[in-house]
């Protein structure tokens, strides 16, 4: 699954996504 598609699915921006997985709270 790509940020896009996790984005899309929990209604978050691709951005915050982005940002939880630098800050390793999800893994890519």
């Amino acid at each position: 699954m790509n940020v896009g598609d996790a984005a899309e699915r929990s209604g978050l921006p691709a951005k915050t996504i982005r940002y939880y997985e630098e800050i390793g709270l999800i893994r890519p």
